[in-house]
């Protein structure tokens, strides 16, 4: 690697961003709530859900059913989650259109690409290799990679040093307010993307770009880091 050469990394979120993982997510989380006789959640509530790990979605659900939250196991919950969630991942999630073209002309581009999601790095792995796209990827980290996950900039930085990538410029790449709010505090240049999970106006966050779906993404990301 060259010592004094500018790195272009391209740091990507997974779910809301390269995956759409809703179906699998709200299907599995169903699942443990029939479990527990508790009412299923409907898919318009996935807004409400995603974007802040298994234990925070169970919470929501919970308390979507009006439930008195004490002596309640939590993280029997969520392991018991992380069980049902194993079997069905990749059964009805799929990458978004444009994904894998995106990826091909940003590695024509010379742009490095990582993911930084707070999905377990178990699930991160296996979806990139189960759609054929980790092998576009120099570094992959998730929700237990480190002692701390998104919106904490250290979990991006903590991600490019795994490159071994000393000097760099960096477009992060996400669909919630965890992925711009990392982004900002790393100073780090910011796309947001339309077609992900988040409940807030992503026009709010002062974003490089918002777009509704990969379909220019790739010339976006190389006028940000090039010019």
């Amino acid at each position: 690697m060259e010592y004094n050469k500018v790195f272009k990394i391209a740091a990507f979120d997974l779910d809301g961003t390269l995956l759409d993982s809703a179906d699998d997510l709200i299907y599995s989380l169903n699942l443990l709530l029939k479990e527990k006789n508790q009412s299923p959640m409907k898919k318009s509530n996935i807004y409400r859900l995603v974007g802040n790990g298994a234990l925070a979605m169970i919470r929501e659900a919970y308390k979507l059913n009006s439930n008195n939250e004490k002596d309640i196991d939590w993280k029997k919950l969520q392991e018991r989650f992380l069980e049902i969630y194993k079997t069905q991942f990749l059964n009805k999630s799929t990458l978004y259109p444009h994904t894998k073209d995106t990826l091909k002309s940003l590695r024509e581009n010379n742009i490095k690409m990582i993911v930084v999601s707070n999905k377990p790095s178990y699930f991160v792995n296996k979806i990139l290799e189960h759609y054929k796209i980790s092998k576009y990827f120099d570094a992959v980290s998730g929700g237990d990679t480190f002692r701390y996950r998104k919106p904490d900039p250290k979990h991006l930085f903590s991600t490019i040093k795994q490159t071994g990538i000393k000097k760099y410029s960096c477009c992060f790449i996400g669909d919630s307010i965890n992925d711009a709010l990392c982004a900002k505090k790393a100073n780090v240049r910011l796309i947001l993307l339309k077609h992900g999970y988040s409940l807030h106006n992503l026009d709010k966050f002062n974003a490089d770009y918002v777009l509704s779906n990969l379909k220019n993404l790739a010339s976006k990301i190389c006028k940000l880091l090039y010019e």
